[in-house]
């Protein structure tokens, strides 16, 4: 039995560092994201110096530096949205837990968003005025937002996807070690372990669903980064309701094999 009880164990923990691992993965891509998001701030710095300059002495060559300025300030924030977006495609490329079809419909999003990116470059080239760098800026702040909510959605439906892997995981390791428990004479404390253990999965997979409803919404919704957050707060509760039901395995788990001592 001490056999077969380590052997749950071991595939529980090889499956739980698996989805770790998966988490750590694309970290060029995440390092390409935070050179573009220093040069982004140097470039705010940059105009904002202009914009004193300017304040001081509104000479047309002061004006023409801080347009140029501020077309480099929406550039680099088109640079850092970009490498935002590779960043997450390389992670779900290079996770192989996610499902077929989520991982096109991720990669779709990006590629779309990704020609929204193109077309305001564009727009950012031809900006000539001051009035013109506004208009933009605007354009730039609703794409952002699009974007968001594309992006928003399918990286929670990946968590959730995750999310319930995770819980699987636990349900198989439970329904073992019962199995195994229910052969044992007063084993009334490790049945008791192992219904904490199962309430608390119970309201986990409860959660998992809220949050997955939460994130189906997003692209419906008038607020979608309100929805976005209310999700990621369902899967909140349900991380530390895994955790607790996989720590009550581990109490159980302890228990039987010191019976076996």
């Amino acid at each position: 039995m001490k056999k077969l009880l380590l052997t749950i164990l071991m595939i529980s923990v090889l499956l739980i560092q698996s989805l770790a691992v998966s988490a750590l993965s694309a970290s060029d891509a995440r390092e390409d994201w935070l050179d573009t998001r220093e040069a982004s701030s140097e470039a705010q710095e940059h105009y904002q110096d202009m914009k004193v300059e300017y304040a001081g002495d509104n000479s047309e060559e002061n004006e023409e530096n801080l347009i140029e300025a501020g077309k480099e300030v929406l550039h680099a924030a088109l640079d850092e949205v970009e490498a935002w977006l590779i960043w997450k495609d390389e992670e779900v490329d290079e996770n192989k837990d996610i499902p077929d079809d989520l991982e096109d419909a991720i990669e779709d999003d990006v590629d779309n968003n990704l020609a929204k990116i193109d077309d305001l470059r564009e727009e950012v080239d031809e900006v000539d005025s001051q009035l013109e760098l506004v208009v933009v800026f605007l354009q730039m702040i609703g794409s952002y937002f699009e974007l968001l909510a594309d992006v928003a959605q399918n990286s929670g439906l990946v968590w959730v996807y995750i999310g319930n892997t995770y819980a699987d995981n636990i349900e198989e390791y439970e329904e073992g070690l019962r199995e195994q428990a229910e052969g044992l004479d007063d084993n009334e404390e490790i049945i008791e372990l192992l219904d904490e253990a199962e309430e608390e999965l119970e309201e986990a997979r409860d959660n998992i669903e809220d949050a997955e409803e939460a994130y189906q919404e997003i692209d419906s919704s008038s607020q979608p980064i309100l929805k976005f957050a209310e999700g990621n707060n369902y899967l909140r509760t349900a991380r530390a309701e895994l955790l607790s039901a996989h720590g009550y395995l581990e109490e159980a788990y302890k228990e039987m094999v010191n019976r076996g001592d």
